[in-house]
């Protein structure tokens, strides 16, 4: 770390720098707005109504258009980190948040809301995966696994409060929803005060840096890619789906989204203690109850039942699939490659959000209902989980404790 670091830092006989807790939650904090990008999903069928000349795929694009421009930045960020810093990277990313994220609010010209989401998504792809890096800079072993749970859990909390308010805001016009990307501003103020800068000496690496990436990697990024789809495609869909069938306002469904992410919040919490105790078989866990999930959602008749599947698709499902692919990701790299593997993951990630809408159509057309589609997702999850729980049982034949750092 640089001389700016604070009083509460502390540093060990190896020379790694751990985080006190002004620096460790000013980490964190760059994570509550970090999956936002949802946020809004409440307000698609307001602004449907309001461009009738749009289709709903190019609506829900609105939602999950973000991704693209993440991908693109997610590449770069490392690159951009070695030049200017890490800090000033994650600096400019949030400010990109906060001006792209609020510009709908006063505009409604489709291009140019997507042009500001596209903005948007390129301030999360900035600092994305310095996110994630930035901590396992600072945390390994079991303390990176924790510390990746908690990374988790702060996403959920900024997802549930601003999923939350958005609804809230909706009940003016669905302008106003956007307003919550405000967030992006006082958090940008307590990074920069309490974070300090990387040593060039120890930069943050870019992700070209004579980094190599496993077939395992890569598998877990086609797997994060693969459910990012699924679990998107369920978020932005789910309240069409709600309002059509007349059981509940899309208020109410933004309300279940808002829980969700509370409920992944805590199970963020709780990832390294349970990591711990079911090792590789949380994600067999994690690709079970998002197969449970789908197909509790395409027999629901009541909001009860829409929010207790929203419950285990939007939050516990994917905290489980999602920090275990993380952590996975980062023990199969070589420690020059840990930057790489982790892009790689996002990379997955936010193309199957961008794929989302598409796929929801494609599918749509080939099972012929929403209901349908509901019921195909969870099915296939529930075959993934037969081959996570073969593939558990193969990696911890080798290796009963999955804690440390194994090939």
């Amino acid at each position: 770390m640089s001389d700016e670091k604070t009083s509460e830092d502390k540093t060990d006989k190896g020379g790694a720098v751990k985080a006190g807790p002004a620096l460790k939650y000013s980490l964190l904090s760059i994570s509550l707005v970090l999956t936002s990008a949802y946020a809004i999903s409440a307000a698609l069928p307001a602004m449907q109504k309001s461009m009738p000349d749009r289709s709903l795929a190019q609506i829900e694009t609105l939602a999950t258009v973000p991704t693209i421009s993440v991908v693109v930045m997610v590449l770069l960020s490392g690159w951009i980190a070695q030049h200017i810093g890490a800090k000033r990277t994650v600096g400019i990313g949030l400010l990109l948040v906060g001006v792209g994220g609020t510009l709908p609010a006063f505009v409604t010209s489709y291009p140019v809301i997507l042009v500001s989401r596209l903005v948007l998504g390129a301030g999360f792809g900035l600092f994305n995966s310095l996110a994630v890096s930035l901590l396992s800079h600072f945390f390994s072993g079991n303390e990176k696994a924790t510390a990746l749970g908690f990374q988790n859990a702060f996403q959920s909390i900024g997802s549930a409060v601003m999923t939350f308010l958005a609804g809230l805001l909706l009940n003016i016009n669905w302008h106003w929803s956007f307003l919550v990307y405000l967030a992006a501003f006082p958090i940008l103020i307590v990074f920069w005060i309490f974070v300090p800068e990387v040593k060039q000496d120890q930069p943050v690496k870019g992700v070209m840096a004579g980094q190599k990436v496993s077939p395992g990697v890569i598998g877990l990024a086609l797997l994060s890619m693969v459910y990012v789809c699924i679990q998107a495609g369920f978020t932005v869909r789910i309240p069409t789906i709600v309002t059509d069938a007349g059981y509940a306002s899309a208020t109410e469904v933004s309300n279940c989204q808002s829980i969700a992410t509370i409920v992944g919040m805590i199970a963020g919490f709780l990832f390294g203690a349970v990591y711990k105790y079911l090792g590789h078989y949380i994600l067999a866990l994690g690709t079970l109850l998002m197969g449970l999930g789908q197909i509790l959602a395409a027999f629901s008749h009541n909001i009860i039942m829409t929010g207790l599947a929203t419950v285990l698709v939007v939050a516990v499902s994917m905290v489980y699939i999602g920090t275990y692919c993380n952590n996975r990701a980062s023990e199969l790299a070589d420690a020059n490659s840990v930057t790489l593997a982790t892009s790689f993951v996002l990379v997955g990630c936010n193309l199957g959000g961008f794929m989302a809408p598409y796929v929801l159509q494609w599918v749509s057309a080939l099972v012929g209902s929403d209901q349908n589609v509901l019921i195909a997702y969870g099915c296939f999850s529930l075959a993934v989980t037969v081959f996570a729980l073969l593939m558990a049982i193969r990696i911890q034949g080798v290796k009963r404790v999955p804690t440390g750092r194994d090939a």
